[in-house]
Order: structure tokens, then sequence, then C-alpha cells
């Protein structure tokens, strides 16, 4: 067993198919077929399922967590050995739509400008999603909405916003609002469930959704007059200027909103991500 088989065992489990595997490695699909075999005659063992692509066995499922911690052990004390104080080599962070949207832009082109040598990479999903790459290294930092109880993850306060309700303007009450649409993300989106449990306090219970998965969307859904939402203040305030929406606070209780950068704890901080934090804790203060 070599490193390079692990690497075409992880991308085909990842991928649960050859084919997607052998494109992402640059390999041919042949190749790839044979390395697997050749690993599982190795193992004696049969590490996928071959039915409508390829799903993990238990015993695939064990080799899986050993052979991400091999790679990435490998990968970390090449960071180590190759480290310098000018940040170089790979960053690959993640983020949620509106983390991406609402604090990266101006953090990542100063970012860009001071360290040209870092290849920074930027993936968006949702914060689960973005959870289970962390856990499997697959990410080296990322910003989520949600705070977490996982020993293998370090995760700090980066950005606390107040969150507000908004409508067309000429809603006129927030009773008015309250019987609208409300156009926000999939179910277990925190701000989602925020509104929920601020308008059951108030007797609302039965809430019609139109789902969008971007805040930008979302924004501009609520000036068409589609319904009304809960966002960040910040994401609307030259909006509410210029007379396109109209805002309304809700109780404290309900209308915080945190996002958290995270890593795992077992990640090496490479002096690229070191910079890449400083200067997120920077923005924040702003």
């Amino acid at each position: 067993m070599d490193i390079n088989e692990l690497r075409i065992f992880l991308a085909v489990a990842s991928e649960g198919s050859i084919t997607k595997a052998a494109q992402i490695l640059g390999y041919v699909q042949s190749n790839v077929t044979a390395r697997v075999q050749q690993l599982e005659a190795e193992l004696n063992t049969q590490l996928f399922y071959r039915q409508r692509g390829m799903l993990l066995t238990p015993a695939g499922e064990k080799l899986l967590s050993y052979a991400e911690q091999i790679i990435h052990l490998l990968e970390e004390a090449h960071k180590a050995l190759n480290d310098s104080t000018e940040p170089i080599g790979r960053l690959m962070l993640g983020a949620t739509h509106t983390a991406s949207a609402m604090y990266l832009p101006s953090i990542l082109a100063n970012y860009f400008k001071l360290y040209p040598k870092v290849e920074l990479s930027l993936m968006t999903d949702y914060s689960a999603e973005l959870v289970e790459k962390i856990r499997h290294f697959q990410l080296h930092g990322a910003l989520v909405k949600s705070e977490l109880n996982d020993e293998s993850i370090v995760q700090e306060l980066v950005f606390e916003e107040q969150l507000v309700l908004i409508s067309a303007p000429e809603m006129k009450n927030i009773e008015e609002v309250c019987h609208q649409p409300f156009l926000m993300n999939t179910k277990g989106c925190p701000h989602r469930d925020q509104l929920e449990t601020w308008l059951k306090t108030i007797g609302i219970g039965k809430i019609r959704y139109l789902e969008f998965n971007h805040p930008d969307a979302i924004i501009q859904g609520v000036i068409s007059g589609l319904g009304a939402s809960l966002v960040p203040k910040s994401s609307i305030l030259s909006l509410e200027i210029k007379g396109l929406v109209r805002s309304f606070e809700i109780p404290e209780q309900y209308s915080t909103a945190k996002t958290f950068f995270i890593r795992h704890k077992d990640s090496l901080m490479t002096n690229a991500l070191s910079k890449f934090i400083e200067m997120l804790k920077q923005s924040s203060q702003h």
C-alpha cells in the first residue's frame, strides 16, 4: 500500500465514481480501477460495493478514517518543512453564502494583494457541509453560522451582527409584515430558526416560505415585493436609505447573528492561514 493508492482510494470514496475520480486526479479510468483492485488485493478485503457507483463497505469506512489521517499528516509534514516567513502555498477556505457575500470580497482582495504567492481557493456551502469538510481535512478553515460543540474543531467568533425584519417600503407595521411569505434559506439555517422562534412568541405558528440560498436573491426578492425576510442590518443599510426596503427591529434575544471561523485542531497553523485569520479579526473590529 503506497501513498498514491490511498489518494486514489480517497478520491473514489469522495466522488462515489471511478470516472469522476479519474477526471479529478488526471488519470485514465483503467488506471484508477486497477489501483483500487490492487489495494483491495493487498488488504485482502473488499473496500467498495460496485452497484450504481462506488459505495464504501464497512471495511472501506474503516480505511477511510485512517487514509484521511495519513494523507493529512504527510501534507502537514510538507507544510512544516517548507513553511517560510512569507505566506506561500495552498490555502483552502470555505464560507456560507451569506459570509462569502458580506464579509469576504474586500478581505480576499486585500489578501491577494499582500500575499500573491498564496494559492487561495474558496468554496461556498451550508454550515453543516463546511464543518464536515473541516473534520475530514478538506478545508484549512471556514466561516460558519453555528457555534459547535466538537473537541476536534477550534472556533473563534469573528462577526456579530443585528438581524432586522425587512419588507417592501409600503409595509406600514410589523404585524402586516409578519403575515407575508418569508424569503429565507433552507431549513436548518440559524436565521430561519431564530425567525420561527420569535414568530411563535407572537402567536404565528404557520409560516409560508420561499426558499433561496443566496442573500442577494433574498433581498432582491423582498425589493420586488415577494415577501419579507430576516437579514443582517448591514446588508440593507444603503438600500433602506434609497427607499427600496423598510426594516423593523425585533427583540434582541432573537436578532443576534454570529459568524465563527473554524479549523481542525490538528491542522498546522501556516503563515498563510495565520495572516488570513489576522485580517479577519482586523475586519471584524471595524
